[in-house]
């Protein structure tokens, strides 16, 4: 009689909807990062500074602003020390025509409005009921109010918006194949906004086999982004490299900056504060090994898309190359973990996470995958304050997505297998 019930109440446990996992995955995350150390960690209540705020706000974009003003008006090269491409200067000039103020305004609108398009807009249009999920509102609500939203926006920084601009060309380019132009158009205007939506130009291939034609789209926008580098002459080009240079040589380590590089660097610092010293002629190969894990993770879901000739949006390599494009630069400040609503909402979207596979051990393989994703997930809405040691830099939490990313990769063959079955079952023979 026990091991009846043991085994219904196991089949009742595997029936629960995903749905239910994913906000139970956001309830740990909010009792770790938010109910405990706030209000039970200490018999006070601590009131964290979760944005590192600077006065005055908006800091990034007058920066940038700066760069158009030096290039237009007084007529030099702005790009000494600097790591943002050419053009951006060109495309943000139009807001020297109004005070700092009111540009810094403009900016924070077009980013919510960028963010609504990117994570709201396309998720809805690639699902297949097109109806507003629980899982897609979530993602929706949560990142609005998240750390690394308000950080982009305190910094008027322009992630959300180059990258939004991307992931519509991506949409655009698998849905709408009859304005493929424009599609290339969107992600010459993000590359040349901020260099790394370069990641995604993989995400620009329709049929994986077909390497004549992917490798000749694949080059013609790799040349055209690079032409448009050279846009404003050769010296500004070559301050531009030396600027990136610059930046990628010695970037800013600390904490909320959550690049391989980055962290790597303070745990063999941690480490060498603890005696271990020794361990800092490993910190190369650390890194290096980071990369290839990072590497191994994109090659291995482009195989499998190769090997089982997926065609159409591959929500799986979106999500990599997004996780890439945050741990690969040698700068990545909290504010880039804006960018990781759009391609979860694009996973709860079109992945498969809403029917119920009949292999129960396919089923308890999902959920616990789910399980540990959304707790990765939602922790990187929580700012370093609330967190301690290890986990107050995102690198742990982004390299567990990207792994859990990888496996549903590999489980998603095994998926639509599943449900095929369930609906064309064999008919035994006669």
């Amino acid at each position: 009689m026990s091991r009846t019930r043991i085994r219904i109440s196991l089949q009742q446990v595997l029936a629960v909807p995903f749905l239910v996992w994913v906000l139970l995955g956001f309830l740990i995350s909010y009792i770790l990062f938010f109910l405990y150390p706030v209000f039970l960690s200490d018999q006070v209540m601590h009131f964290f500074k979760d944005v590192p705020a600077i006065d005055p706000i908006g800091i990034d974009l007058k920066q940038m602003l700066g760069f158009s003003e030096s290039l237009f008006v007084a007529q030099k090269a702005p790009y000494v020390l600097n790591a943002y491409p050419p053009l951006a200067s060109v495309l943000f000039a139009p807001l020297l025509l109004v005070p700092i103020s009111g540009a810094y305004r403009i900016v924070v609108f077009f980013i919510t409005f960028c963010y609504l398009i990117m994570t709201l807009m396309i998720p809805l249009r690639i699902s297949r009921e097109r109806v507003f999920s629980p899982l897609l509102m979530l993602v929706l609500v949560t990142g609005l109010f998240s750390y690394g939203f308000q950080f982009e926006l305190e910094r008027g920084q322009w992630n959300v918006i180059a990258v939004s601009m991307c992931f519509l060309a991506i949409w655009i380019f698998h849905y709408h194949p009859r304005y493929r132009f424009l599609a290339y158009a969107l992600f010459t205007i993000s590359v040349q906004l901020k260099i790394y939506p370069l990641v995604f130009i993989f995400m620009f291939v329709d049929n994986w086999r077909d390497w004549r034609s992917n490798i000749k789209r694949l080059l013609i926008l790799g040349a055209v982004n690079f032409a448009l580098l050279l846009v404003l002459g050769p010296f500004v080009f070559v301050n531009w490299l030396k600027g990136l240079a610059t930046f990628a040589g010695s970037p800013y380590i600390w904490v909320g900056n959550h690049s391989i590089l980055s962290f790597v660097t303070l745990v063999f610092h941690t480490a060498s504060e603890s005696g271990w010293a020794w361990m800092n002629q490993y910190s190369g190969w650390a890194q290096v090994a980071f990369l290839a894990l990072v590497l191994a993770c994109i090659a291995w879901i482009v195989l499998q898309a190769y090997q089982q000739e997926r065609r159409g949006l591959n929500v799986y390599l979106l999500l990599a190359c997004t996780i890439a494009s945050l741990l690969i630069p040698s700068v990545s400040h909290d504010y880039k973990l804006s960018l990781l609503a759009a391609p979860v909402a694009f996973l709860f979207s079109a992945g498969g996470f809403s029917e119920i596979p009949s292999s129960h051990r396919l089923r308890a393989s999902l959920i616990g995958l789910t399980l540990a994703f959304s707790i990765a997930y939602f922790s990187t809405l929580y700012s370093y304050e609330n967190k301690t040691h290890l986990l107050q830099n995102n690198l742990p939490a982004l390299v567990a997505m990207l792994l859990i990313t990888t496996l549903f990769s590999m489980l998603d063959s095994v998926y639509k297998k599943d449900r095929s079955d369930q609906e064309h079952p064999a008919v035994p023979e006669r």
